[in-house]
């Protein structure tokens, strides 16, 4: 199923990212109804998952006109996900997403089920599964992959990849293993981490009912079938420059004579000597022209007012982005400096003051950016036990050795390092700096390092480590 190869897309993300990319393949979906009277097309107006941005339309087939379309796309969607249903008589569409939900945000919940075009039921993982999150593991859908198939005689990876299982998986593992999710008869099921099957009706969108799979298994496991799905992809731009103007002018050109400045560039060094201003933005760009501005970010010193008229009083090109999508997202950064080489020194010179100012005020404050911060590796770990889930702790406690915690460093390690302050400054970053220690990613491995001896209930180890920082914290 994608929802594998997705995982290791996002595990390899960050190499993705620094790379120069400039394109991205995206696809336009359809799904039909069980009956095959009525089918949906989704076209999505980026390349991000999940997301909202696009536009679906619903036909009867046949007819080239839609019932009736409404502004949102869907995606992670494959011919074998059957996450994506559409009802039989083609007013109701049930959506789950598996990974990645936004249970705080509508239309990004795991579970949403529109009638016509507008959302008349949602709900989140917990609701579905009853699971406590901080208590315990557990999951939306039913995952068995690594358990039951054979990768190396699959030759997963590669373009010949067929799917193997190992020797003595059941029939019901075999199942699950395509059908963690389905549906039939104007019903739609979703199985559980814990094997609960769960059945929603797909024309009002409520929760029937839970019951365990395995003694519903014999009387579903001839009627279920793959969604009949068919996917077209697209080349899109990824990353590029922001879009011309309509009448070919560049972008940031026009905002350098808007604004009476020169464009700054934060590659290299060579406008490492001027005050640098920048302001990014996140906008929807239709084939009219026409931009819609979903956020942006400007430093306190530019004009917001003008920039901001400047996006809604001009038009943009998206020639580049097939004729397909009617609109698409762009977001893109933008730095300028003063046009006067002179006073762009000055005002980093004068720049530089105030952050040093500000830079002392944190050093020694205990809240920045409204958020508490621990003065030294004792505190850390009293708030790291306030903040952190019981299952969270009970796994970390669980690890054989303190180096286990290793795996934690770009979660919780992540977390740390930018919120308590250990890349812009604060007084947990000074107390590591006045102990040797400067480097943002040594602190939060000490942090968590000794986190787990805490959690071992050696609760004083870390003043050891206070008394000798240059050991080492492997050990």
């Amino acid at each position: 199923m994608r929802f594998i190869f997705l995982a290791l897309i996002i595990l390899c993300g960050n190499l993705a990212f620094y790379s120069q990319m400039t394109g991205s393949t995206v696809e336009t979906i359809t799904v039909y109804s069980e009956n095959a009277k009525f089918y949906l097309r989704s076209i999505p107006y980026d390349n991000e998952s999940p997301s909202l941005r696009g536009v679906t339309h619903v036909y009867q087939k046949g007819i080239e006109t839609p019932l009736y379309s409404f502004e949102r796309g869907f995606d992670s969607v494959e011919d074998d996900s059957n996450n994506l249903a559409l009802s039989n008589d083609g007013q109701v569409i049930f959506y789950v997403i598996p990974w990645g939900a936004n249970e705080e945000q509508e239309g990004l919940r795991s579970v949403t089920v529109y009638r016509q075009g507008k959302v008349i039921k949602s709900f989140t993982e917990s609701e579905i599964t009853g699971c406590d999150l901080s208590k315990e593991r557990c999951d939306l859908v039913y995952s068995n992959y690594k358990r039951v198939v054979d990768e190396k005689k699959s030759n997963f990876g590669s373009p010949n990849y067929k799917r193997v299982f190992k020797p003595g998986v059941d029939e019901k593992e075999k199942f699950l293993s395509d059908f963690p999710i389905f549906s039939f008869a104007d019903k739609f099921f979703i199985v559980d981490s814990k094997k609960q099957l769960h059945t929603f009706d797909l024309i009002t969108g409520n929760l029937i009912g839970t019951t365990p799979f395995n003694s519903a298994f014999d009387e579903i496991r001839k009627k279920v079938k793959f969604n009949k799905v068919e996917t077209t992809s697209h080349d899109v731009p990824i990353y590029p420059n922001f879009p011309k103007l309509k009448n070919g002018v560049g972008t940031t050109g026009a905002l350098e004579k808007l604004l009476g400045m020169k464009t700054a560039s934060i590659v290299g060094t060579k406008d490492d000597q001027y005050r640098i201003y920048q302001f990014n933005i996140d906008a929807i760009i239709s084939r009219d022209g026409k931009l819609s501005v979903e956020k942006i970010e400007i430093d306190d010193d530019l004009p917001k007012e003008k920039i901001l008229n400047f996006f809604a009083s001009n038009r943009f090109s998206i020639d580049t982005v097939p004729l397909i999508f009617p609109k698409w997202h762009f977001s893109d950064y933008f730095y300028f400096r003063n046009s006067s080489d002179i006073l762009a020194r000055k005002e980093k010179a004068e720049k530089t003051i105030k952050d040093r100012e500000e830079l002392k005020k944190r050093l020694v404050a205990d809240t920045v950016d409204g958020k508490y911060i621990p003065k030294d590796l004792g505190e850390a770990f009293l708030e790291l036990d306030k903040l952190l889930p019981e299952i969270d702790k009970k796994e970390m406690s669980a690890l054989t050795q303190r180096k286990d915690m290793i795996k934690y460093h770009m979660g919780l390690g992540l977390w740390i390092r930018n919120n308590w302050g250990l890349w812009g400054g604060s007084r947990l970053q000074k107390y590591f700096t006045d102990k040797g220690i400067d480097h943002p990613d040594d602190m939060s491995s000490v942090i968590i390092f000794y986190y787990w001896e805490w959690l071992q209930g050696r609760k004083e180890l870390w003043r050891e480590w206070e008394t000798n920082p240059s050991q080492k914290i492997f050990e």
